[in-house]
């Protein structure tokens, strides 16, 4: 069953083209349109990267017009147009001091301080191909990105702007998902073939392929704790790879089936809470422990193509196909608790 959205949850709304109101009841939708490509306004960005800082201060969108705006979260005013990217803008991380990360698929990942006025990037990195994803290694001091091409790319940021980063074969040449465990020790990545592939950056052995059903992966996260790793993508279930004796994929993957819709974004809200953007338009909360479906965020009228969440885990960033930003406030401790469990689907191959 699927319930509409209660009084535990709240809509920011913010028009960030022109100025912000806030929601005067829980029920209420207000759009977030950016504005147009051109003078005539006559067609918005579709979005394909949001970010959100670590406090949730600040909210960072972009897409199909190469540039990424940043907004002030409270109120709505935009701070800074970032210009740099050539092409479309795939991905967007901030890491826990502020800097935000962009990935474009002009080729180029850009760190950028935002302190500065202007903003300006105060690293630009040339990839072997478009870039599709990006992440923050969790203490700082790297990031890795993907996309087409046949390497995962872990960049040192202590080491100078010039050093070369650290390649990694990736499982095919279109990985569109890249992600750190919290505590830096994995780092998994996965894409059109759908092989997820893990590497234990502590160790010195190979990386290792989780079994899936070999359709693409569009989304890869890691519960706060590091206990689990969620893979969504074409698939018809988001899986749910638990750690055991220290380690991922020594069993089955847990699912929480999600047809009809496929997956193009997913956000741990805490270490059971999860968010699951789709080509339904919504945005659904599952209990990844018990795999009930919580709650349905709706108001897009296209696919929910990027998700983040505050570090406190009570703010949600969606972006999407339908050329709009949301921002959702939400008290986890307030949903209601759901008992229908997802149905498991076919076994995964290898």
């Amino acid at each position: 069953m699927r319930t509409s959205l209660p009084r535990a949850l709240t809509t920011l709304a913010l028009t960030l083209c022109a100025g912000a109101v806030l929601a005067s009841s829980p029920a209420e939708r207000l759009v977030l349109q950016l504005p147009g490509l051109d003078e005539n306004q006559r067609r918005s960005p579709v979005i394909t990267a949001v970010a959100i800082s670590a406090d949730g201060s600040k909210i960072a969108a972009g897409g199909d017009d190469h540039q990424v705006r940043v907004w002030n979260a409270a109120d709505g005013a935009e701070l800074h147009t970032l210009q740099t990217h050539g092409d479309w803008v795939r991905s967007a991380r901030f890491a826990g001091d502020g800097r935000l990360a962009t990935v474009s698929a002009d080729h180029t990942v850009c760190l950028w301080k935002l302190t500065a006025d202007p903003a300006e990037p105060a690293v630009r990195k040339l990839a072997a191909g478009a870039l599709q994803a990006v992440a923050w290694r969790p203490d700082g001091a790297g990031l890795a990105t993907a996309g087409f091409g046949d390497s995962l790319r872990m960049f040192d940021l202590t080491t100078g702007h010039e050093s070369a980063p650290e390649e990694r074969p990736c499982a095919c040449e279109d990985t569109r998902a890249v992600a750190y465990s919290p505590d830096g020790r994995w780092i998994a990545a996965a894409g059109r073939n759908g092989i997820i592939r893990m590497w234990d950056l502590t160790a010195s052995g190979g990386p290792r392929d989780l079994p899936t059903d070999g359709r693409r992966v569009r989304a890869l996260v890691f519960s706060p704790d590091g206990e689990v790793l969620a893979a969504g993508g074409d698939g018809p279930a988001v899986r749910l790879w638990r750690r055991n004796d220290n380690d991922f994929g020594a069993g089955a993957p847990d699912e929480l089936l999600v047809r009809p819709g496929m997956i193009h974004s997913l956000a741990f809200l805490d270490e059971q809470l999860l968010a699951v953007g789709d080509t339904q338009n919504e945005i659904t909360l599952w209990d990844a422990d018990t795999r009930a479906e919580r709650y349905v965020l709706k108001g897009h009228t296209g696919t929910v193509a990027a998700l983040a969440v505050s570090a406190d885990g009570r703010r949600i960033v969606s972006g999407s196909f339908d050329t709009t930003v949301r921002v959702w406030d939400i008290d986890p401790a307030r949903l209601p608790v759901m008992s229908t469990a997802a149905k498991p689907t076919a076994k995964p191959t290898r």
